[in-house]
């Protein structure tokens, strides 16, 4: 869940970027006053005014940070930080270049033009990496914690899906799938007459198939066609269009041809299984039962090292 959370706020980033761009203002640094300490380690007025730049671009500009609450909010930093450290958990620079990256991809940007943009918006290229460092970091201290410690009660969870089967009418029959992937392969540099060629001949394979046992070897066969066997997969495990493509392809059939990254993707449904609305509850329940004990977890591990560290407020 921390992942999926810290993704949603590097989407929501780079869409602000192009709100933000327009009316950004270069603006010279503030002296660099010592504000606090944090087990020796300094946060300046500049860190607080980066912060609050920061918070109104990550809040598409709807957010304005109090100097208060930015100071806060680097205090936490810093003692995430040490604690990652600690732990030889720190995030790696290749994945603050790589979370960066993802950033301008859903922007449509370079990675350069992005840095180029967050600088003419105010903020230094250097706050925005030191930000993602202690998300990243942070988001793997919780989850190493919440693997440990957290713990669902069984009896919670068929209570609460006792109560949940009986009001919820709405619910989709989880279904578990025994899927192969089929994928026909297109060269990166193919051109559009190439692609539109190894479209029609999925297509074609697609029209023919009728039988994974024996579809499935003859794919194993052809050029430049990808056999990968899945395995079991319920609709708890699948992305929503997924799940629904699956549902409506009936057994020894394959989905319709997607465009994928390596060419023409397919699915084969060798096998369903009707597992009933009591497992899609309960993985729900489940989920949200963990999520909620990560959440206080994470408080109280905030908390600790908060009590345990020297913060000297100036």
């Amino acid at each position: 869940m921390k992942h999926d959370q810290l993704n949603k706020t590097l989407s929501i980033l780079a869409l602000a970027l192009f709100v933000l761009f327009s009316s950004a203002q270069t603006k010279q640094a503030l002296a660099s006053t010592i504000k606090a300490v944090v087990n020796g380690a300094v946060i300046t007025d500049f860190d607080i005014a980066q912060r609050q730049r920061l918070e109104k671009l990550l809040s598409g500009n709807r957010k304005n940070l109090s100097r208060t609450a930015a100071l806060n909010e680097l205090i936490d930093d810093k003692l995430k930080l040490f604690e990652a450290r600690n732990r030889n958990m720190t995030a790696s620079d290749r994945e603050i270049d790589g979370a960066v990256s993802n950033m301008a991809a859903n922007a449509k940007l370079s990675k350069k033009r992005l840095l180029s943009i967050i600088k003419q918006s105010g903020i230094n290229p250097e706050t925005l990496k030191d930000w993602l460092k202690v998300q990243l970091s942070w988001r793997d201290l919780v989850a190493a914690r919440s693997n440990s410690q957290v713990h669902v009660d069984e009896a919670e969870i068929y209570q609460l899906l006792s109560d949940q089967t009986k009001k919820d009418d709405k619910v989709k029959e989880a279904i578990q799938f025994d899927l192969t992937r089929v994928v026909f392969v297109v060269r990166s540099k193919a051109s559009n007459g190439e692609r539109n060629q190894r479209l029609k001949e999925a297509k074609r394979f697609r029209a023919r198939f009728s039988s994974c046992s024996k579809d499935l070897e003859a794919a194993r066969t052809l050029t430049d066609v990808a056999v990968e066997r899945v395995g079991r997969k319920s609709t708890t495990e699948l992305p929503g269009p997924l799940e629904e493509r699956l549902r409506d392809t009936p057994v020894n059939k394959l989905t319709s041809p997607i465009k994928v990254s390596e060419g023409y993707e397919m699915v084969a449904v060798c096998d369903k299984k009707d597992l009933g609305k009591q497992e899609t509850l309960r993985t729900e329940i489940q989920s949200k039962l963990r999520n909620e004990q990560s959440k206080m977890l994470e408080r109280r591990y905030l908390s600790e090292l908060r009590s345990n560290a020297v913060i000297d407020k100036r």
